[in-house]
């Protein structure tokens, strides 16, 4: 399927409450909700957003039909299918599907709640806030009744772990999660991995992870080898901006 585009690109982001994201046009925004939909609540009815359609995306009439919504009590469900229905950026099956999706939330345990909470947190690269709600999910869940829920819960808390390197917490985490769901080749796998790292074997670990850190900590490494004075600060130089934009990150309220 092909998509128009819609209305014109922003100089300025739109920063959504609480992921992190700065979206700069409707396609980017009509990715955000169709990829979150799951974790999407009313924050994001919010009239900042129709404003910033309105002045910066040129989206007067969308702007328009979404304030109303919101100014009038309409739901979240309201909103999401008249966002797609205006732009006919989604057809009528995929809108209704999105619906059904919305409306089986009501279905989910609060353990699996705070989990997809931290699953969400973790794409925003929100690892410290991920894992408050992995705690969260865990002090929710029965660990005898529903020991793979609290395996995926404690999974999940040991990538976030991983990601902001302390390393010693996540091997205890995907331990953990391998024995309460010993079937679960990946949490094995991520123990080892993670007592790998502990014993000062990174590069091997490294390379089939997507952490943008490890990969430039990887280049300096081959760098360092380097004859080259301004090859090696060129990559030092990376590493630390990559370690540096991760902490940010980690620990900002955006």
């Amino acid at each position: 399927m092909v998509y128009l585009c819609i209305g014109r690109r922003s100089a300025a982001p739109y920063y959504i409450e609480g992921s992190g994201i700065g979206i700069y046009s409707f396609e980017e925004l009509a990715y955000y909700i169709r990829e979150n939909l799951m974790m999407l609540d009313t924050t994001i009815m919010d009239d900042k957003l129709c404003k910033y359609m309105d002045t910066e995306l040129g989206l007067s009439s969308l702007a328009d039909k979404l304030s109303h919504i919101i100014n009038s009590g309409g739901s979240l469900t309201d909103f999401v299918e008249a966002f797609f229905f205006y732009t006919h950026y989604a057809s009528q099956a995929e809108i209704e599907n999105m619906k059904r999706q919305l409306a089986s939330r009501g279905s989910l345990s609060k353990s699996e709640k705070y989990r997809l909470k931290g699953d969400f947190l973790i794409k925003g690269g929100k690892y410290a806030a991920a894992i408050g709600e992995y705690n969260m999910a865990y002090a929710s869940v029965d660990e005898e009744q529903k020991p793979k829920e609290a395996a995926r819960i404690l999974h999940n808390k040991g990538v976030a772990y991983a990601r902001m390197f302390y390393y010693a917490d996540a091997k205890e985490c995907f331990k953990k999660a391998y024995e309460l769901n010993p079937t679960s080749q990946s949490s094995k796998e991520q123990y080892e991995e993670a007592a790998r790292i502990m014993d000062g074997d990174i590069e091997p670990a490294a390379e089939n992870t997507d952490n943008a850190v490890f990969r430039k900590y990887i280049k300096y490494a081959k760098r360092r080898e380097d004859d080259s004075p301004s090859a090696k600060k060129e990559a030092l130089d990376d590493l630390i901006d990559e370690l540096e934009n991760s902490y940010r990150k980690s620990f900002s309220s955006f």
